[in-house]
């Protein structure tokens, strides 16, 4: 075992001993416990690319949670400003807040999703080009759009954090209006089994397409815009398959 694998679990058995902790953020969301947790170990949150702590992806999983877990965000590389793109061209007006577009959807390369009622969407994963991206096409499928898409080697970029990662399952309280987690076991996934190995897995539909492109409901800034970083997503049960060894603890 790694001297850092070592450090990891000896961290993770320190703060699992505390046991509830409170939420380091003002509100509850899919981040929020990881967040924490990253406060234990003295991690300041950033978007960077590269892995949280000594090397590992640290994500959290609420305990016999099936949802699925992100795997990375990732803004397409066409067109410029994508994700305005989809919102603006894919999206329908907001009930509550009918000046803006919300545009929310999981794609997958396996088969058509159908969108707003209005047309059907998939993921491709163009070998020939190099690229992976999504088509808009009508009822019929008759292809309409297919202007967003990312190049080969930006998904590379993209899951250069999943060389090592580490899931937490966790429990969660609240007491007046306040969460608090618990982290109550892990896994350890070492040696991410390669780029060909998550392409294979978006084309059968394993990984798949999440966009979160919404308005916030509450909070301070609420009726802004929000885009609650859309990116490829994975089944908990099928993230063995992007790895080769992995520690229970």
């Amino acid at each position: 075992m790694s001297i850092d694998t070592t450090k990891l679990i000896e961290e993770f058995k320190r703060i699992k001993n505390i046991g509830f902790i409170k939420n380091v953020k003002p509100n509850h969301h899919d981040g929020s416990a990881g967040n924490t947790f990253e406060s234990c170990l003295g991690v300041k949150e950033n978007n960077l690319k590269d892995p949280d702590f000594l090397g590992f992806e640290i994500k959290t999983k609420k305990k016999k949670s099936s949802s699925w877990i992100s795997l990375f965000t990732l803004k397409p590389d066409n067109p410029e400003n994508g994700d305005n793109y989809m919102r603006n061209n894919w999206g329908i007006v907001d009930e509550e807040y009918p000046q803006f577009k919300c545009f929310r959807t999981s794609l997958y390369a396996h088969r058509w999703s159908i969108v707003y009622n209005k047309c059907k969407m998939k993921i491709s994963n163009s070998k020939e080009n190099k690229r992976v991206g999504l088509v808009m096409a009508d009822l019929n499928e008759n292809i309409i759009d297919e202007n967003v898409f990312w190049k080969y080697k930006s998904i590379t970029a993209g899951v250069k954090k999943l060389k090592n990662t580490f899931i937490i399952n966790y429990e969660i309280k609240e007491k007046k209006n306040i969460f608090y987690y618990k982290y109550i076991n892990a896994i350890v996934y070492l040696d991410y089994i390669g780029d060909q190995k998550f392409l294979d897995l978006l084309d059968e539909g394993t990984i798949r397409y999440d966009n979160r492109l919404g308005v916030y409901r509450s909070g301070d800034k609420k009726g802004q815009l929000h885009n609650h970083g859309a990116g490829f997503r994975i089944n908990p049960k099928n993230i063995d398959k992007l790895f080769n060894n992995k520690i229970v603890i």
